[in-house]
């Protein structure tokens, strides 16, 4: 088949439509709780104060009106110790992990040298710790960083 024609105008432009319109998440890592108020405003989503994992942490949400949600974890000092997501289209990761971008792209250079394809990915490099799975319209995950999560708190209850 010819790949000229799979590259017609109405669909380039349907699908620059798509990566213009989807949500991006700002959430940023290890960044103050003020940030969360930005991500609301950012991502045009309501907040809630969410179920607390633990009596030490604030667990923040922003719902987007696709249905796609943003959850922030702030311990006792302040700081997002953690992120989660579930969104219809891949999160912005660079803007997830803010100054742990690097980190976190150094480790999934790493992964893409394993062959094969993968639909579920652990990362970790040094102190943070990034899952994620996807398909078409489903994305989910969490990044954390491993010394910031306070006493008593499991990492598998954060989602």
């Amino acid at each position: 088949m010819n790949r000229c024609r799979l590259l017609t105008p109405p669909r380039c432009l349907l699908g620059l439509a798509f990566v213009l319109c989807a949500p991006v998440a700002h959430a940023v890592l290890g960044a103050a709780e003020v940030t969360v108020q930005d991500d609301q405003a950012r991502l045009h989503g309501m907040r809630r104060q969410a179920l607390a994992v633990h009596a030490l942490v604030t667990t923040h949400e922003i719902t987007m009106s696709d249905g796609s949600s943003i959850r922030e974890f702030v311990g006792p000092s302040g700081v997002v110790f953690a992120v989660a997501w579930s969104t219809r289209f891949k999160p912005n990761l660079q803007a997830l992990l803010g100054q742990h971008a690097v980190s976190y792209n150094a480790a999934a250079a790493d992964a893409l040298r394993v062959p094969g394809i993968k639909r579920s990915v652990v990362l970790q490099r040094g102190d943070l710790v990034v899952h994620s799975a996807g398909h078409l319209t489903a994305f989910v995950g969490k990044a954390y960083l491993a010394s910031q999560i306070p006493e008593g708190v499991r990492v598998d209850d954060l989602h």
